[in-house]
């Protein structure tokens, strides 16, 4: 409860009384005298917290609730990534942990607790007997933001909560992502282990030559490839937007030839697996190929570093790089600038020619 007093022009106060219950809205009115003010304002919070007045929704609605609702509609612009297989266990650790709360239990307070328990709690291991590890800030993150996604929902669609708590939280500073890439003679020791599984094979160095994301190449469909104008539309994209590649001529001349060898009347697939129905899956063969090849710490994304690596060195403009790489940020891809020719020297060389031409020198 708060009384606020205000001049009014005739010399005399006004009293506005304003009543804050937690799952309720925020009640006002203004009276004429301080003590009708607090009387008013002291049986209105006696009749919201008990209930005569009718309870809140944010009172009777729990987050498990809230998480089975928002994943069953998938609501649209509330984030696509959110329904995704691999955001699974975000829901599930909410769901376990706080899914009894009501959503007027989920004050600001509490959300920053569970972010803290999540960074320092080791996630648990992905497989029997496998390593505990902790979580990074860019996980806890995550989770927080898959949070305020379905609070947001709750707010603007359901009409649950009067405010989001997650838009109060500032995230956790993230470290920037590893940019390990492959120098020439560990390329080359990749490529000749991969040619006992030529399908792996023709992933990487499609991988190599286009930047693409595990999962953009091997969901890769016919309809989505132009072998006409040799271009590539990767569609089920880690950002959820679609982004047009165009391809080298080794590339092209990879989808020639599977396209020459598919199987008619099968699946659109480009990477069709071999023994089941839907997209071929590279992450096991990948790893036991690369530790065959004796690369140290080398995971299939960072054949992504390395191409984008590649076109630093090439001298390829940033926001072409953005582009082609489909980075949301353009911090994403300034990761790669200290490999970039020495452009920059050569502009500040043309700065300095140009005080060469005024009338006084620089030097003395």
């Amino acid at each position: 409860m708060q009384i606020i007093s205000r001049p009014r022009k005739n010399g005399q106060s006004s009293y506005t009384a304003r009543v804050r219950v937690q799952g309720c809205p925020e009640q006002t009115q203004t009276f004429s005298s301080k003590r009708e003010a607090e009387r008013w304002a002291k049986n209105l919070e006696v009749e919201l917290q008990s209930g005569k007045l009718g309870r809140s929704s944010a009172l009777t609605h729990t987050l498990r609730e809230t998480i089975e609702r928002f994943l069953l509609e998938k609501p649209d612009g509330y984030g696509a990534w959110l329904h995704r297989s691999v955001n699974k266990a975000s829901w599930e650790w909410w769901r376990a942990n706080y899914g009894s709360c009501t959503l007027a239990e989920l004050n600001t307070k509490l959300i920053v607790q569970a972010r803290d328990h999540l960074l320092d709690t080791p996630s648990p291991p992905k497989k029997v007997g496998g390593a505990q590890k902790k979580r990074r800030p860019s996980t806890c993150n995550r989770y927080i933001s898959a949070l305020s996604s379905v609070l947001q929902c709750a707010l603007e669609r359901w009409a649950w909560i009067d405010d989001n708590p997650c838009r109060k939280i500032r995230r956790l500073h993230e470290k920037n992502g590893r940019t390990r890439f492959l120098n020439s003679q560990e390329q080359e020791l990749l490529l000749e282990a991969c040619k006992i599984d030529p399908v792996l094979y023709d992933i990487v160095v499609l991988a190599l030559l286009t930047g693409a994301r595990q999962g953009e190449l091997c969901s890769l469909k016919w309809s989505d490839v132009s072998l006409q104008e040799a271009m590539l539309t990767f569609r089920d994209t880690k950002n959820s937007e679609t982004r047009a590649v165009p391809l080298s001529h080794d590339g092209l001349e990879i989808l020639k030839r599977r396209f020459c060898d598919r199987r008619i009347g099968g699946d659109d697939w480009v990477f069709p697996a071999e023994k089941s129905s839907g997209h071929v899956e590279v992450s096991k063969r990948f790893a036991r190929i690369s530790k065959k090849a004796g690369l140290e710490n080398f995971r299939f994304h960072d054949l992504r570093h390395t191409a984008a690596s590649r076109m630093a060195i090439a001298g390829i403009p940033i926001l072409q790089m953005q582009e082609l790489l489909g980075h949301k940020s353009m911090s994403m891809t300034k990761r790669y600038s200290h490999l970039r020719p020495t452009e920059l020297r050569d502009v500040a060389n043309l700065l300095g020619e140009s005080f060469k031409n005024s009338s006084r020198s620089l030097l003395k």
